[in-house]
């Protein structure tokens, strides 16, 4: 059976509070450019509506390949290829983790798991959570998140390609320890869903609802 919580740390984003709170977060220095890049980035990230990606999974569990489905705000869909059997949906207030192999559904409150991050209404980079690291590259952005209450909890990681400025990768570092990272291919923005209430049903894949 594969272990739920680099799973669930791997498709959400950010890590569910796992140790009781310490201190607060210390926040990165940050110039004025800085400072304006991160408004470009929390502005990025406040417009994203709808995604469909490939995605690359590195964690020490190995590598596992899938498909990511975002529709903005509180959808999201996590599909593992073969071998791995995870099935992830969060709608609305519920995540859906179901394993195809075991025919086995785990229901949780998505403000209990890792969802909150991306699925919110608004996404700030700041009040709850800290940004404690942030850096340029040629093209790209990169910042770590922790949140501010609890920075032992875990941290995320978000890379940006920029110009345009795009969502690349990310990486999850757990109470733990637990790293995974994730990284985005070919990602579709602004995609239209055929079928978005079958896509992201929280319907138990294992149960039997045939009619005699």
């Amino acid at each position: 059976m594969f272990d739920l919580k680099p799973l669930l740390a791997a498709g959400m984003l950010f890590a569910a509070s796992l140790s009781p709170a310490a201190a607060q977060a210390v926040a990165a220095p940050l110039s004025a450019a800085d400072r304006a890049d991160l408004a470009r980035i929390e502005a990025y990230l406040n417009s994203l509506t709808t995604m469909e990606s490939r995605f690359l999974q590195f964690s020490e569990q190995g590598v596992a390949e899938g498909r990511i489905y975002l529709d903005r705000p509180e959808h999201l869909r996590i599909e593992y290829a073969p071998p791995n059997p995870v099935l992830m949906v969060a709608s609305d207030i519920i995540l859906m983790f179901h394993d195809r192999e075991l025919q086995q559904t785990t229901f949780l409150p998505v403000n209990e798991t890792p969802a909150g991050f991306l699925l919110d209404d608004r996404i700030e980079l700041g009040g709850d959570v800290t940004v404690t690291e942030f850096s340029r590259g040629a093209q790209t952005l990169r910042l770590t998140l922790v949140e501010t209450d609890s920075p032992a909890s875990g941290s995320v990681s978000l890379t940006f390609e920029d110009r345009p400025l795009r969502l690349a990768k990310w990486r999850v570092i757990d109470a733990q320890g637990t790293e995974v990272e994730v990284s985005l291919l070919d990602p579709r923005f602004g995609v239209t869903f055929r079928n978005p209430g079958e896509l992201f049903s929280t319907v138990d894949p294992s149960a039997d609802i045939s009619i005699d």
